[in-house]
């Protein structure tokens, strides 16, 4: 509720609204709070995959993130460590360096 909601704290596009400045922020402000006071599963399931379809028609941001990431260095990059833990990304930027192309 705190990203989706057009007023919430974490609303990542047009932040700081005090109501949405789009009739699609409306209707997925008005399906969230439909389905957060739902006690049924499947209404609660529908209302939310309407959210889906809504956040993908309008794609109010990318998700740059991906749980089977693959990560590629150069041969020439000296001193890449991977990390184990996700993101499988290299934390030890202040160790690389490029070998000496002679």
């Amino acid at each position: 509720m705190n990203v989706w909601l057009s007023s919430a704290s974490n609303h990542q596009w047009n932040p700081g609204q005090k109501s949405p400045e789009t009739q699609w922020e409306a209707e997925i402000d008005r399906l969230m709070r439909e389905q957060a006071s739902s006690t049924d599963r499947n209404k609660r399931k529908r209302l939310f995959d309407r959210v889906q379809e809504i956040v993908w028609e309008e794609a109010p941001f990318v998700y740059l993130t991906y749980r089977n990431a693959l990560t590629a260095v150069s041969p020439g990059l000296r001193g890449a460590s991977p990390v184990a833990t996700r993101p499988q990304t290299y934390w030890n930027v202040e160790y690389l360096s490029f070998a000496d192309k002679r």
